[in-house]
């Protein structure tokens, strides 16, 4: 950092105890990311990569449970942001020609095909419209053996008709996606991820955190979970549906469970989960390595292209074909619009507009590129916050100032 950068963020750094730096042009953006911290009153970070070069690098705010201050390399779970991981790799594996997302997932996985899934594609499982949503689960344990809980997931039947509904596959998502990455190169997502994405960018990106970095997490940060009402009402067509989202949720519920009542002691915050491959939401990142990452998607990074200009195209385009979620859902009428396994702009998260693609996180993470600017963006911290959906206040201030720009 030069001594220029840092004196650019002077007197926000002196108002909100922000540090790293921001280029004149991004003033605002870094004034929008302290009023985002005085918000959350813990620890978060903020990176933006335009053209290739780091414009913004912002971090600050403490740790309530513990005091600790948020450092330049401190990390926490990314949540959902693991499924745009997860889909970079695929995408990878697509431009190379190893991977074909009109197949059926039984072509490179022979055992998915039982019980009435052997015409569910690639692209199905990653635009969530498999009919899949819900894991073969009991116990949070179950989602600690990958392989063992792909067996289980290959040999059960659907919860309701593919492609009769689009319900988000939570957590199935990256277990099915994982596995047939692992079919295709014979390794695993944390080592592709590690190979593929963080390795050369010199990024911060793990699925299963090693015992050597616990000293950088801060935990996740939020109130206790609900479990939603069961459906009710629901048209006879959209029943199975209905019933499968709502199995879907309430199934994530004891991962955020506390410990007599105390903050920060949840599975999620916890070494087992930590440390165990979960592909469809437990991503560890900081926003810096993630900015990279999706920067390296439209431009080069330090040297680094992960996807070339025809595979940005192929998944920054509408995979989902209309097929609406039931109606079951307080938002069926507006998420009808998804890329190949990536989040495009839509009316609830709508990032940097057309063009835009990547994937938010449980409780307020976002991550995600914009190819017409060459932009890469990525917002972590550990306040996790649940307003109504595209109504997320940190997402209007930080992407408002950078829209600004």
């Amino acid at each position: 950092m030069t001594d220029d950068l840092q004196n650019d963020l002077s007197q926000t750094a002196d108002a909100a105890g922000i540090r790293g730096f921001a280029q004149p042009a991004y003033a605002g953006v870094a004034d929008a990311f302290a009023r985002v911290l005085e918000m959350d009153a813990s620890g978060a970070a903020l990176s933006v990569v335009v053209d290739g070069r780091t414009v913004v690098d912002v971090w600050g705010g403490v740790d309530p449970l513990t005091d600790a201050p948020w450092e330049r390399d401190s990390v926490t779970l990314a949540f959902s942001a693991a499924k745009g991981a997860v889909a970079l790799l695929v995408a990878q594996l697509v431009q190379a020609g190893a991977l074909d997302p009109a197949r059926p997932v039984a072509y490179y996985w022979p055992e998915f095909g039982a019980a009435g899934k052997e015409h569910i594609t690639v692209a199905d499982v990653l635009t969530h419209v498999a009919g899949v949503p819900t894991l073969p689960i009991e116990t949070p344990e179950d989602l600690l053996d990958p392989l063992a809980l792909a067996a289980r997931v290959a040999a059960a039947a659907p919860d309701y008709a593919p492609r009769s509904a689009r319900v988000y596959h939570v957590l199935s998502y990256g277990t099915i996606a994982a596995e047939l990455l692992r079919r295709v190169t014979g390794k695993d997502a944390a080592a592709l991820l590690r190979e593929r994405v963080a390795h050369p960018l010199g990024a911060a990106l793990w699925l299963g955190l090693p015992a050597s970095e616990d000293a950088r997490y801060l935990p996740a940060l939020m109130e206790p979970i609900v479990p939603p009402p069961p459906p009710t009402d629901t048209p006879e067509a959209s029943g199975a549906a209905c019933a499968a989202a709502y199995r879907s949720t309430v199934q994530i519920v004891p991962l955020f469970e506390r410990v007599d009542g105390v903050l920060g002691t949840e599975p999620v915050n916890g070494p087992d989960f930590r440390r165990a491959l979960v592909p469809g939401g437990g991503l560890i990142a900081d926003a810096r390595s993630l900015a990279r990452a999706y920067g390296a998607c439209v431009a080069r990074v330090d040297g680094v292209r992960l996807l070339d200009e025809d595979t940005v195209r192929l998944v920054s385009r509408d995979w989902l074909g209309g097929i609406r979620e039931p109606v079951c859902l307080p938002d069926a009428a507006t998420t009808v619009r998804w890329g190949l396994g990536f989040e495009i702009s839509h009316p609830l998260n709508r990032m940097l507009g057309e063009g835009s693609f990547g994937h938010s996180g449980m409780g307020g993470r976002l991550a995600f590129a914009h190819a017409p600017s060459r932009t890469g963006f990525a917002f972590v911290g550990q306040r996790m916050m649940f307003p109504p959906p595209g109504e997320d206040p940190r997402w209007t201030l930080l992407l408002n100032a950078l829209a600004a720009v």
